[in-house]
């Protein structure tokens, strides 16, 4: 919004209304039904939840944002524009992977995204500061405005927002959302998948247990002599003290007096709880599209190099593409660029490159095939232009119906008649006669 705008602006909206948030309140949790609390910071600790996170929002930050429009004849081209600027450097303390790798996180996590817009005394946006989704309640005012409050979480945000009254409106705020009940606020992806998360989080938890205090006794002490209170406490103690916790593993036990240790096996409720361990994970990895690979999920290794292939082609496709093409509408949205013709697009050309073998092959088909020239194809790979390298280059045995491979003109203008040759030049439609032809004429 510009001065002007601002100036002119009804001042009697009100900030006050029916606070609105995604499935988990602000600063808060949501329980599972294995009982642990489900936040931010508690998902984090589950291994597959930071590795999906982690490797969507890097992917997504490694993908940089141009500001694009129309040339006249039909194709896309980048466009200087004042927005273009934040692409590069979003605010005073953050590069643009820094900004937006903590963008993509807060969405991944609470799905929902916020960083404040600051502006100049013209309107336009200088910079963008981030702001946790747990610190951010949606305020829906009566007469349909929409309202940010904001709670300053450490003294950088606190400066930051300064000139920022406490309810942001909704035009100083750009607003990254997933998938939403009420067009306002996105659903929480861990309040969704609590379940999924808080089973993880338990089954871990009861691993580390077990280990730590020896949960189930994995040896029994046999003996056919009748032990007296006091033998049989000091003999449990002892060896509790060289058996219990993974830090004794491995240490001697001397028995006395005929005693015997006994080693039990694994039960079907040992091995469902291990098969169990492992399944988990997946459940967690659909959450978020991602292939258990990319999890660091290991898969069957049978036709590995193809299968891994196709499944990160399907990641690019889904998992990051649709997310990024969230990215580029909101954000043309919110800064009218759309008004303008005008629209950002993501370059995805990082995550779909291929290994240097395969890269070498289609920059070989491209040239030959006339789709691109060699210049364009060393562009593409960082290297300079090359003299003549600008000429598109065709296979001699592929020509237009009608016409010689040097496309001067058809083969058959001009054709001489039977007997006769061309003067050489192809398409010139001169004739002259042969040797034979000529001393026929004459004795003619």
């Amino acid at each position: 919004m510009g001065l002007l705008s601002r100036m002119v602006a009804p001042v009697e909206r009100a900030s006050a209304g029916t606070p609105s948030y995604g499935m988990i309140p602000p600063l808060g949790s949501i329980q599972s039904a294995s009982g642990a609390q489900i936040s931010q910071a508690t998902a984090m600790t589950v291994s597959t939840v930071y590795a999906c996170v982690n490797r969507l929002s890097t992917d997504l930050a490694r993908c940089s944002p141009y500001v694009m429009g129309w040339a006249k004849d039909g194709s896309k081209q980048k466009v200087k524009h004042p927005i273009s600027k934040l692409f590069k450097r979003p605010n005073r303390q953050q590069t643009w992977f820094e900004f937006d790798r903590q963008m993509w996180v807060g969405l991944l996590l609470r799905g929902n995204a916020y960083a404040a817009i600051r502006r100049d005394y013209r309107g336009n946006p200088t910079e963008l500061i981030p702001i946790n989704p747990d610190a951010v309640m949606v305020l829906e005012a009566a007469d349909g405005s929409i309202f940010y409050n904001v709670n300053r979480i450490g003294l950088w945000q606190i400066a930051m927002l300064r000139d920022f009254p406490v309810a942001i409106p909704s035009e100083d705020v750009f607003h990254l959302r997933g998938i939403s009940f009420n067009s306002l606020v996105g659903v929480s992806t861990i309040g969704l998948a609590r379940d999924s998360i808080g089973l993880d989080m338990a089954l871990s938890q009861q691993a580390n247990r077990w280990i730590a205090n020896g949960a189930r006794p994995s040896t029994w002490l046999k003996t056919n002599k009748v032990l007296g209170d006091a033998p049989a406490r000091r003999l449990k103690a002892q060896f509790d003290d060289l058996h219990a916790g993974y830090q004794n593993t491995g240490k001697t036990v001397l028995l006395e007096d005929g005693i015997e240790p006994v080693a039990l096996q694994l039960t079907s409720v040992d091995l469902q709880f291990i098969e169990q361990r492992k399944m988990q994970p997946e459940e967690v990895c659909r959450f978020y599209g991602v292939p258990p690979h990319k999890a660091g999920i290991a898969s069957d290794t049978r036709g590995a190099s193809q299968n891994l292939a196709a499944q990160d082609q399907d990641y690019v496709n889904s998992a990051v593409s649709e997310r990024a093409v969230n990215f580029e509408q909101r954000f043309a949205w919110t800064f009218g660029l759309d008004e303008d013709d005008l629209f950002v697009e993501r370059d995805l050309s990082q995550l779909l490159r291929a290994d240097v073998l395969t890269r070498a092959n289609v920059s070989r088909i491209n040239i030959l095939s006339g789709k691109k020239t060699q210049n364009e194809e060393r562009a593409d790979d960082g290297l300079p232009p090359k003299e003549g390298g600008d000429r598109l280059m065709m296979p001699t045995n592929m020509a237009a119906e009608g016409s010689n491979i040097t496309g001067v003109a058809p083969d058959d203008n001009g054709r001489p008649a039977a007997g006769m040759v061309g003067t050489g030049d192809a398409g010139t439609g001169g004739t002259q006669t042969t040797s034979q032809d000529a001393a026929t004429a004459s004795e003619g």
